[in-house]
């Protein structure tokens, strides 16, 4: 599967198999993570690839409502738009996690920045009979400490479980699947015809609650992104959301060749939005 078409496939799974995924995939997983991208350059984003899920399932204990053999959590600083960087960033990983096989779903994060250092100790440490533990004890505790201070404006934001569905969940979404997303009419305003492909993929974005938030209005000149007023308690992963949805058109825009960049404007107020960023045609 190309990386374009799992926008159209990916679904979300909520049942995991125990099935830990091999050494070679998690390596490729790896690979990904340590190359994502994203739009303000100033942000510190990070995806962190926890092997052990089991360590993440007892940090959240009952908050953990869906457990996988394995997560990513994402650390940022929290520059301008942190949230919808985290989305756009991670929405790639997610989709090359698709065509990989691998089932995906964007939860929220309720653990601390001390505890992913205490969890990266726990699976890289190896225990070596042969040297002194007390003073590998104490090296690593001073690393664990200069690695809190360096990083001190850097918190985890958010976790994406990753593993292999169980055998009754179903990987890919049928064509069906796509009922339940808004018509284009709902999305966009006064667009032209161009922008039906490219929009068609924003369709078909993730979000929290499947609540779809964005809106897109065209201008002489840009396309201003905004946000539908998100319910209480929901603000941070709404604006998560839209990012995912950005990276959908990105994404799109490239598979049409249709080149754009993105910029901040001083876009018309509107009642219940919230402008997020305008989108000019090079």
């Amino acid at each position: 599967m190309e990386l374009y078409d799992a926008i159209f496939y990916r679904r979300t799974i909520k049942n995991y198999s125990n099935k830990n995924i091999s050494a070679p995939l998690m390596e490729e997983v790896k690979n990904i993570c340590n190359d994502i991208t994203y739009l303000n350059e100033e942000l510190k984003i990070k995806a962190n690839v926890i092997e052990r899920g089991h360590l993440i399932h007892f940090l959240m204990g009952k908050k953990c409502n869906i457990k996988a053999p394995h997560y990513i959590v994402v650390t940022s600083n929290k520059g301008e738009d942190y949230l919808q960087n985290i989305g756009f960033a991670m929405e790639k990983v997610v989709l090359h996690l698709t065509t990989l096989g691998l089932g995906t779903s964007w939860l929220e994060c309720d653990i601390k920045k001390e505890d992913i250092i205490d969890i990266e100790r726990v699976e890289n440490y190896e225990l070596d009979y042969g040297s002194s533990i007390d003073k590998k004890n104490e090296e690593l505790e001073e690393e664990q400490q200069e690695n809190i201070n360096h990083n001190d404006d850097e918190q985890p934001c958010i976790l994406i479980a990753f593993g292999y569905p169980e055998k009754q969940e179903v990987l890919f979404k049928s064509i069906d699947g796509r009922k339940d997303r808004k018509p284009l009419k709902k999305i966009s305003k006064k667009m032209d015809r161009k922008w039906i492909k490219v929009l068609n993929a924003v369709r078909v974005s993730p979000s929290v609650k499947n609540m779809q938030p964005w809106m897109f209005y065209s201008t002489k000149t840009a396309i201003n992104l905004y946000e539908e007023k998100p319910k209480k308690n929901l603000e941070d992963m709404s604006k998560v959301s839209m990012g995912i949805a950005l990276r959908h058109f990105d994404m799109a825009c490239e598979k049409y060749n249709i080149p754009v960049e993105y910029i901040k404007s001083n876009a018309k107020k509107k009642l219940g939005k919230q402008y997020y960023i305008s989108i000019i045609e090079k």
